[in-house]
C-alpha cells in the first residue's frame, strides 16, 4: 500500500507543480502584455497592433485554460483514488 500511496502522492505532486506552472505562466503574460502599453510601444488605437496581441492572446489563454482544465480534473480524481486505496487494505 505504502508503494501505491507513494506513487499517487508523485502524480498528485506533478499535476499540481503543472497546474501552478500554468497559473505562473498566465500572470507572467498578461504582466508582460501590460507592460508595452504603459511604456506607449503598442497602441490600442493601432489597429493592426492589437488585432495581432488579440490573435496571440487568445491562442495562448484558450491553450493555458485547457491544460489548468485538464489538470484540475486530474487533481480532483487523486481523492477519489486514495479512498480506493484505502478500501482495498
Amino acid at each position: 500500500m505504502d508503494v501505491r500511496k507513494n506513487l499517487l502522492d508523485l502524480y498528485f505532486h506533478k499535476y499540481l507543480s503543472y497546474k501552478n506552472t500554468a497559473i505562473i505562466m498566465m500572470f507572467g503574460y498578461f504582466v508582460a502584455l501590460l507592460v508595452p502599453f504603459l511604456i506607449g510601444e503598442l497602441s490600442f488605437f493601432n489597429l493592426k497592433d492589437t488585432f495581432s496581441v488579440g490573435i496571440v492572446s487568445s491562442f495562448f489563454i484558450s491553450l493555458t485554460l485547457l491544460f489548468l482544465n485538464n489538470f484540475n480534473y486530474h487533481l480532483k480524481k487523486i481523492p477519489k483514488e486514495i479512498k480506493k486505496l484505502d478500501v482495498l487494505d
